[in-house]
């Protein structure tokens, strides 16, 4: 435990390295059951960030932590003495000893809010994340087998395979899912819910992008929209069902709102004879295809894979429409190649591109 302390006050004096910060990660994960007082760790965010040297500062965090950990009313100047709950006192030692080391105050052990609340009633979630430029494969609980694509985040819950097999998706990821009759696979995206007993299919469903795509190679799923929950679309193999979202501006005279228009289409998914594979699973083998695909999606696509980030100088490219295949191509080789069909220039510095007229 006394390592998940420094590695909390490395995080909170931004000192942590990318391992270390993995390494935290896991540590709070095998050890989230020993932060069992909810109510502390939400007490510990309010406390303020001192200096080490500040005597009469320290002092009062001390007490404040001895009124949010110890078993009787404790007094801090300008603030009610209230009688905090029991815990372990244990744990103030572990504190204490942490603030007196030097590493950082107490206001570190407000970072430890990263780990699923305990005291709410919420359900404590595995969380996979791939970074940019990379992809990850997840061995479910129940056998069944994600590969999650760049940029994408993946949460199930602790009982998942148990009492349910519910799934929390931002991003693309391939599912190869073991059949249970019993308990069906539940994939949420935000916009979009697919049902599923046992199949192998494609999910893309990133925040930024405009379209959410599910497409189907074996069995069957069924999906529904969060715009339209009454809607079922029931999807054989080889079926690809695209979703696309744009807001319209309607004005009123009161006042200017959003609203969601919503376009479900339904169309055979692209298999590829050179490599006897299909269009929305070419990502898996390091390739990126693009079909009509509006020019800010296909930035959105590069950013992740290359990480790098892609900006708009003029809007007025971003609809345009891009069909293409790259599979070696480095991002500088990519964008050489949009620019023989459109006519816009581009600057790069470091691991920014900014597009132009």
């Amino acid at each position: 435990m006394n390592r998940i302390w420094e590695l909390l006050a490395k995080k909170f004096s931004q000192e942590i390295t990318e391992q270390e910060s993995r390494e935290l990660e896991d540590l709070l994960k095998t050890h989230q059951r020993d932060f069992q007082q909810n109510e502390m760790l939400q007490a510990a965010w309010e406390l303020d960030a001192v200096a080490p040297e500040d005597d009469g500062a320290r002092g009062r965090s001390e007490l404040r932590l001895k009124k949010m950990l110890g078993e009787v009313a404790v007094e801090v100047p300008g603030e009610e003495a209230v009688v905090p709950f029991v815990v372990k006192k244990t744990h103030f030692r572990r504190y204490a000893k942490l603030y007196i080391a030097g590493l950082v105050n107490v206001a570190a052990i407000a970072l430890v809010l990263v780990l699923p609340r305990l005291g709410g009633g919420d359900p404590l979630y595995n969380k996979i994340n791939t970074e940019r430029g990379a992809k990850t494969t997840v061995h479910l609980p129940d056998g069944s087998v994600v590969t999650l694509n760049s940029g994408s985040r993946l949460s199930y819950n602790k009982d998942f395979g148990e009492k349910n097999r519910e799934i929390r998706l931002e991003g693309e990821a391939y599912f190869d899912v073991v059949k249970n009759p019993g308990m069906p696979m539940i994939v949420s995206t935000g916009n979009v819910e697919v049902k599923v007993l046992g199949t192998t299919f494609n999910v893309k469903a990133y925040p930024e992008d405009s379209v959410v795509e599910a497409s189907l190679f074996t069995g069957t799923i069924q999906l529904t929209t969060e715009q339209d929950p009454e809607r079922v679309i029931m999807m054989r193999p080889r079926e690809k069902v695209t979703i696309s979202h744009q807001h319209d501006q309607l004005a009123t005279a009161a006042s200017t709102r959003d609203k969601m228009n919503e376009t479900v289409s339904l169309r055979q998914v692209m298999f590829n004879r050179s490599d006897s594979s299909f269009d929305e699973t070419a990502w898996m083998k390091n390739k990126i295809v693009f079909k009509s695909v509006r020019f800010r999606d296909v930035a959105n696509e590069l950013q992740r894979k290359f990480n790098t980030d892609i900006h708009f100088n003029d809007t007025i490219f971003q609809d345009i429409r891009i069909t293409g295949t790259f599979s070696d191509e480095s991002i500088h080789e990519i964008i050489l190649e949009l620019q023989q069909t459109i006519p816009f220039q581009y600057t790069s510095s470091g691991h920014k591109i900014y597009i132009s007229q």
